[in-house]
């Protein structure tokens, strides 16, 4: 009789242990997306700040443009045209970084094309 209990009492115990792992399993990917959520890694536009800067550069203008103070893009020339140059002024380089900015913080392609360069830069 002393062997049936034993094996009452292992496989009792086992079915104890079979739960807290399955209740561990459960609240393990729940624990890890808490933390995610509430550490600031998410991305979320309060908490990522984007940020356009324009530069002086030795021919003329550039932007930079920063998320979280951290710098992703630095453009020193006019994107999308055949001849490597800077921006003639620094509102020219506003215009096509903001152009860049805003589909930076839409989660856009963040590319211009030669149009929306000419017709920016037509405005100065």
């Amino acid at each position: 009789m002393t062997f049936g209990n034993y094996t009452h009492m292992n496989t009792m115990m086992m079915n104890i242990k079979g739960k807290q792992a399955l209740w561990g399993l459960l609240l393990l990917p729940f624990a890890f997306l808490s933390f995610y959520l509430f550490s600031g890694k998410m991305g979320t536009p309060e908490k990522s700040r984007t940020a356009l800067q324009t530069v002086r550069t030795s021919d003329g203008w550039g932007y930079n443009i920063s998320i979280d103070k951290k710098i992703i893009i630095h453009q020193p020339t006019i994107p999308a045209i055949d001849t490597v140059m800077a921006f003639p002024s620094e509102e020219a380089a506003k215009a096509v970084g903001n152009i860049v900015l805003n589909k930076v913080r839409n989660h856009e392609n963040f590319t211009v094309t030669r149009e929306e360069i000419t017709h920016t830069l037509s405005l100065f």
